[in-house]
């Protein structure tokens, strides 16, 4: 018989989770049943307290991302940015408007017409004219109003952000850069931020560029040794216009415009002895009455005798641009005056005798005097200077050219009744006097390039009085002095805009050629030629080297000399006596051989 097996009962386990069952799932879906049960059947007015204090909880975190202003919200992230950036732009135009209220005031009246008077650095592009600076201000308005407006659309990333979206997204990843890992913006909005903070960079790196310099400048000046002067040292120049002349047509005009251009220099008066004289001149053209306005505007003084002005309080720089005959009484006023320092206008004076009384007078007064032979300032010419004297018994040929017609040669000689080689080719004479060590005494030879191409004489009739007056138009010439240096000069009334200095070796075979002005520069000058017709031009194609030797000029009554050869170029009234002397020897030499 087999035995019976007995099977354990699981009648004990099977209770055991029937247990569990009962003790754990029935109450969880019993309380989802009442939650459930509870808001499908409460009340109106809880649902209600409910909604609002779910959407006051997301609002508030929504909130701590952005800021609201005049009812409008933007990301964090881009108002400050925006905001840092537009009072970045807005903090250096109100310095820079400080710092250049003259000029900014000026243009606002004048427009761009100063465009070709300085082609300087920081005044030289000819593209600052009141529209122009108005425009920029308006565009960069709009651009930092744009910004603001655009960077609010940028959003606190996901902190999942590499991971790839859902298919189903409505937002393209590609239209978005991720920024420091934890904000995402849309293209726009990046390029334009990375725009801004270039440009807002440049600026500040332009401006502590400024500041340096000017603390070197300070630094070095600390370093010189202070010279004895009537006045104490300023950082400031007065300086007084003697007979201004006509807008754009007048030298002395154009010395005021670059005076009132230049930061260390206070213009403190013009004088105009002609036109501010109802008597001799009624009615003064439109453009000197709209000159005096905005002179009036910018606190210069406009007089027509140096006796209406006050003496000088401070170190005064006066500018004698007249007629050459005047040169002497205008000298001896500003002198009584209280000028410290004088600039003339070459020749300075008729004759050598009137020229060395006038600087025997700034001796016994203590005043220094400076001839404006602006050409020794000239690149080329310096280029032309170092290069020949680095090359034994080399030739070096100046050639200078003007701008003028032939039909404008009568008013030329009347502006200029001194004569050319006085007037003009006493430019390359100062640079053989003060470079090479040239005068009436160390000539050896004098010889004419007698051939009409290169040497000519006129005469015309003066309309105002009928009397006939005879000048050169162009004279070619080379000079031999007992030392063995041979140089040659050329000048011509009609020889267009370039000019140029040729070094050439002892047999005569060309070295180099230099020229002025060259490349991009004698294209900008004749397209400013055309556009500005009223302009003398030659205002136009020398204003780099009158503006040189301005800051020369400023730079030696400051004390703050450079080196030698910068020194050597501003032309003292020792220095004047020799080239007029030389003027004379050279004219008398020509009118010889041109009869």
């Amino acid at each position: 018989m087999t035995p019976r097996i007995r099977r354990r009962s699981t009648q004990p386990r099977l209770s055991l989770w029937r247990n569990l069952y009962t003790a754990t799932i029935i109450p969880v879906l019993l309380l989802c049943q009442n939650i459930a049960f509870a808001k499908l059947f409460e009340s109106k007015k809880r649902k209600l307290a409910r909604l609002h204090a779910e959407l006051a909880k997301l609002e508030e975190e929504r909130l701590e991302h952005l800021v609201v202003l005049f009812g409008y919200e933007f990301d964090k992230l881009g108002f400050y940015t925006a905001t840092s950036i537009f009072l970045v732009l807005f903090v250096a135009s109100i310095v820079q408007l400080s710092r250049s209220r003259r000029k900014w005031k000026r243009l606002a009246v004048l427009g761009g017409a100063d465009s070709t008077i300085s082609q300087s650095t920081e005044y030289r592009k000819g593209w600052m004219s009141s529209k122009r600076n108005i425009s920029l201000l308006i565009a960069t308005a709009i651009f930092s109003y744009y910004v603001i407006f655009n960077l609010g659309r940028a959003t606190k990333y996901n902190v999942d952000y590499n991971k790839p979206r859902k298919r189903g997204s409505s937002v393209d990843t590609q239209r978005f850069v991720i920024v420091l890992g934890t904000y995402e913006l849309d293209e726009t909005t990046f390029y334009s931020l990375l725009g801004t903070s270039i440009v807002v960079l440049v600026a500040l790196g332009y401006n502590i560029g400024i500041v340096c310099r000017k603390l070197k400048e300070k630094r070095s000046q600390n370093q010189q040794t202070t010279k004895v002067n009537a006045f104490p040292k300023e950082d400031v120049i007065d300086v007084i216009i003697v007979d201004c002349g006509l807008p754009k047509k007048d030298i002395g005009w154009f010395h005021l415009m670059q005076f009132l251009d230049m930061s260390n220099i206070n213009v403190r008066a013009v004088v105009e002895p002609f036109y501010l004289d109802k008597a001799k001149c009624p009615q003064p053209p439109q453009s000197f009455l709209d000159l005096v306005s905005v002179l009036q505007d910018l606190d210069v003084k406009c007089v027509k005798s140096l006796g209406q002005l006050d003496p000088c309080q401070r170190q005064t720089l006066c500018v004698l641009a007249g007629r050459t005959d005047k040169n002497p009484q205008y000298f001896r006023e500003c002198i009584g005056l209280g000028a410290t320092h004088i600039y003339l206008e070459p020749p300075g004076a008729v004759s050598v005798g009137e020229l060395k009384t006038m600087s025997n007078v700034a001796n016994v007064r203590g005043v220094q005097v400076y001839m404006g032979y602006h050409k020794t300032c000239s690149p080329y010419i310096e280029k032309a200077v170092t290069l020949s004297q680095s090359i034994p018994k080399s030739h070096v040929f100046f050639c200078h050219n003007e701008n003028y017609f032939k039909q404008d040669l009568n008013r030329v000689l009347i502006r200029h009744p001194e004569g050319m080689v006085r007037s003009m080719a006493s430019q390359e004479l100062a640079v053989l006097v003060t470079q090479f060590g040239v005068t009436t005494e160390s000539v050896k030879a004098f010889k004419v390039n007698t051939n009409k191409l290169f040497s000519e004489k006129q005469t015309f009739c003066n309309k105002a009085n009928g009397i006939e007056v005879s000048d050169f138009s162009r004279v070619a010439f080379k000079i031999v002095t007992t030392n063995g240096r041979s140089v040659s000069v050329m000048a011509d009334r009609c020889g267009g805009v370039v000019s140029f200095a040729v070094v050439k070796s002892i047999a005569g075979k060309e070295i180099k050629k230099f020229l002025s002005p060259d490349g991009d520069s004698a294209s900008r000058i004749e397209h400013e030629l055309r556009r500005d017709t009223e302009m003398m031009h030659q205002f136009t194609i020398e204003g780099e080297d009158y503006m040189e030797l301005k800051r020369r000029v400023v730079d030696s009554i400051l004390g703050k000399e450079g080196d030698s050869k910068s020194s050597r170029s501003v032309i003292s009234i020792q220095d004047g006596i020799e080239v007029l002397r030389l003027s004379n020897y050279c004219t008398q030499e020509i009118e010889s051989v041109l009869q």
